[in-house]
């Protein structure tokens, strides 16, 4: 059984146009950790500005500075 030669794309022709624009370096990106996001307390109701990472959905519920010191 022959032995299984890895893959060469200088081989393989020419590169297609979506080929070129990847370069498959995904662990390039760098996305932002940390932005502001409007929040509203769930004790009190106020909705405040908060600098966290969130990426679910609809608005977040995270106390407010008041809540947070009184709780």
């Amino acid at each position: 059984m022959p032995l299984k030669q890895p893959y060469n794309h200088a081989s393989s022709g020419p590169l297609s146009s979506m080929e070129q624009l990847d370069g498959g370096d995904v662990d390039e990106i760098k996305y932002n950790d940390k932005m502001k996001v409007e929040c509203i307390c769930p004790k009190c109701g106020q909705r405040h500005i908060m600098t966290f990472h969130w990426i679910g959905r609809g608005t977040p519920r995270k106390y407010c500075p008041v809540c947070k010191v009184n709780n």
